[in-house]
């Protein structure tokens, strides 16, 4: 079950990477090349992810590379909102359009410039260890499996207790005693 909370938090941290919003602030940055490489590393992960649901009861070890797969999607997600907070800002200031304000915030910890160098580094040791985690993952024999391809995460069917007696199908007697 862990594991494929873990898979739905990797494709929605690649919907994320996918939108209009990351795209724009990834090339205002000047770090799309560093958030394309962490989506085609994650991409990756996710395909294993599939894999590593079928083979989850195999080997402990497994559990453990998941955990870090969590730990670093949840990572991820925090330099993501970092972001979106970033672009935010930027346009409120936009709105307000007020000089002094624009000067307080050159010299604040929320300069662009200090921004833009403070995103590279933890975007640089985020792909370093999606990459590390991904060849972990190939050492473990897993294979990537595409998402596209039909293969999903299995999910379990809604119970209910009460029985529709024409839905039954097989003996009599059952039938009669339902």
């Amino acid at each position: 079950m862990a594991e494929s909370f873990v898979f739905d938090i990797a494709d929605s941290l690649l919907g994320k990477l996918a939108s209009y919003v990351y795209e724009e602030a990834s090339r205002a940055y000047g770090v799309s090349k560093d958030l394309q490489r962490i989506k085609d590393t994650l991409s990756i992960v996710r395909g294993l992810l599939l894999d590593a649901e079928l083979k989850k009861n195999q080997q402990h070890a497994l559990r453990e590379w998941l955990k870090q797969i969590q730990n670093i999607c949840y990572d991820a997600d925090d330099v993501l909102d970092e972001f979106e907070l970033q672009n935010k800002k930027k346009q409120v200031l936009e709105a307000s359009g007020s000089t002094m304000v624009k000067v307080r915030r050159l010299f604040s910890s929320s300069n662009p410039l200090a921004f833009r160098f403070r995103m590279a580094h933890q975007l640089k040791k985020l792909k370093n260890r999606l990459n590390k985690v991904a060849a972990d993952g190939t050492g473990f024999g897993l294979v990537r499996i595409d998402y596209e391809s039909g293969l999903a995460v299995q999910r379990r069917e809604l119970t209910h207790s009460h029985v529709d007696a024409s839905n039954v199908i097989g003996r009599e007697n059952d039938k009669e005693a339902i």
